[in-house]
């Protein structure tokens, strides 16, 4: 805890004396590393690039994700003495204080960050010639579905393996989706059918919400049992 803080404003007071939870040291994530082979087998590196999520191409494999690091960070959140957004979060790290909110989440994710059109997530309509209906028979498939049928597919549908690529990365490496056992979410496939619009529509501003939800939730959810309440 810092020096001369006041303990009322730390959301989890004693936070280093708890946390019975078993959190894994490091998590290993080749994803990227499987897109590429896909990417390399249709020729799409370069169209990929220039779309909203090229820039994560060039991370170094394999991505590396350090739980306890996460697991720390989260139990020293603090509340803003000054007040805080309902969309950002604040943590006590030694004498300072450190912020999360879209500003620190667009700086570290490259996404574009706007206003998210109104009722985006309702619009599951596709049209006779869409991805979804050529390729799945209008059935929205779990993401193993959609990277089996990646990888069965021949050079000749380039354009469906471009949709179906931005699809599986907004639902898998972004965690937007569960996906892997359940039915992806329409509005992606009704979206990813025109290129510009799916290009313009604020990713970072959409992951960065659902961030901030589930870190949120996981807090409220845990806190009574963190604290040994229950």
């Amino acid at each position: 805890m810092p020096k001369n803080s006041n303990e009322k404003l730390w959301r989890f007071p004693g936070h280093e004396k708890w946390i019975p939870v078993r959190v894994n040291s490091r998590s290993k994530m080749f994803m990227i590393r499987d897109l590429m082979v896909v990417l390399q087998k249709f020729g799409l590196v370069e169209k990929f690039k220039e779309g909203p999520f090229g820039q994560y191409l060039d991370l170094k494999q394999p991505l590396i994700v350090y739980g306890h690091l996460i697991h720390n960070l989260l139990k020293r959140e603090i509340i803003h003495p000054n007040g805080q957004r309902p969309d950002e979060m604040w943590f006590g790290l030694g004498k300072s204080k450190a912020r999360f909110g879209q500003e620190e989440f667009c700086l570290c994710s490259g996404l574009k960050m706007g206003q998210l059109p109104e009722g985006f997530a309702n619009n599951n309509e596709v049209e006779e010639d869409s991805m979804l209906r050529k390729k799945f028979k209008g059935k929205r498939p779990t993401a193993e579905v959609l990277y089996a049928t990646l990888k069965r597919m021949s050079s000749e549908g380039s354009e469906d393996v471009y949709k179906m690529l931005n699809i599986y990365m907004v639902s898998q490496f972004f965690g937007m989706d569960d996906g892997r056992t359940t039915a992806i979410s329409g509005w992606f496939f009704s979206l990813v059918e025109n290129e510009d619009e799916f290009k313009k529509f604020p990713w970072g501003s959409y992951i960065f919400s659902f961030t901030l939800f589930f870190l949120k939730d996981v807090l409220n959810k845990r806190l009574p049992k963190l604290r040994g309440k229950e």
